[in-house]
Parts: structure tokens; sequence; C-alpha cells
């Protein structure tokens, strides 16, 4: 017996340069694609299409759009899937570094956004209150800002490193650290 393929005529078609990004973008249910595309079509991208793969530069495209957007990037997940070593897209990070915001250390309010884009069951107040404390003594990064939530709220750690994507022993070393400097 034959098969019947039905097609969506809804489906816009893909440019084959950016069928990495797209791929990409659909795995980690990004939904605003053509925001992701402009990051990826930029003149300070382009500037790399000759020295590093598509796969990379989507890499880097995607962490940096989840980051602009005060998401949480999973760059290792994201280097997993398509196939690159997570050093390179380091380095490829660090030069873009002037440009577009590409480290993971944020401000007061950039973290309220952030939290305000995890959907947690936790009262805001007390880790706001307790990243602002810390912000005078620390840099706030997203191993920090996990901890914070786990010390303040009543979370499991296992939730809590699963939307951060990050261990729980990271979790539980930097609750100790938050606990030290409190």
């Amino acid at each position: 017996m034959s098969r019947v393929y039905s097609i969506n005529d809804n489906v816009e078609p893909i440019d084959m340069s950016l069928i990495d990004l797209v791929m990409l973008c659909r795995e980690f249910g990004v939904g605003e694609i053509d925001k992701v595309k402009k990051i990826y079509r930029s003149s300070y991208i382009n500037l790399f299409k000759t020295h590093y793969k598509p796969a990379r530069l989507s890499v880097v495209s995607l962490h940096i759009y989840m980051l602009s957007v005060n998401r949480v990037s999973r760059l290792n997940e994201y280097c997993n899937f398509m196939g690159c070593r997570r050093a390179s897209v380091k380095k490829l990070l660090n030069k873009l570094e002037t440009v577009y915001k590409v480290n993971d250390i944020y401000t007061v309010e950039d973290c309220k956004a952030l939290l305000r884009n995890i959907e947690l069951k936790v009262e805001y107040e007390k880790v706001e209150s307790l990243i602002e404390l810390l912000s005078a003594k620390i840099e706030i990064n997203t191993s920090v800002l996990a901890a914070c939530i786990y010390n303040a709220g009543n979370l499991s750690l296992r939730k809590i490193a699963q939307v951060f994507h990050i261990s729980r022993q990271t979790v539980l070393n930097y609750n100790k650290k938050i606990e030290e400097i409190i």
C-alpha cells in the first residue's frame, strides 16, 4: 500500500542557509525565529561566516537572543544538539562580547526581568530582596540566582536545577556561598 503525505500549506519556506538555525529554534521551542534570524544575519555574525560553520553560528545566535530577552539559555544543550564544541562557541561569544550581551552576569533589573519570565511558584519579594542584598557584594550569575531562589523559596532542589539547566550540586555549592556572605 502506498503512503499519502499531507503537506501543510501554512508553513513558510525555509532558506537553506538557515536550516541549522530553524532546526535548533524549533527543537528548543523558540517561537520568535525571525528575531533569531535577524541576529544571525547581522553584520557582526557575518564577519565570522568564513571561519565558523553555520551550526556554531546558529548556537551563538540563539544564545544571544535568549539572553537579550531575559530567558535562561541552555548553551550546553544547544551545543550537544548541533554537535559543536562548547569551547569553540565560547571563543566566538568572547569575540562578540563588545557588541552583544553574551555573559550570564546580571544586574538587579535583569534579575527581576528574568524572574518574571521564569514560571515558578515562589515569593518574588523575598528573592528580589536577597538579590539586592547580594548584588552589592558579588556578581549575580545564573547559578547565584538559582541559589537565591532555593534559599528564599520552598521549591525542591531538582526543580530549580531543571529550570536553570544546571546541576543540583551547583545550586547547593552556591547556596553555601550565599549563606556565608549573608
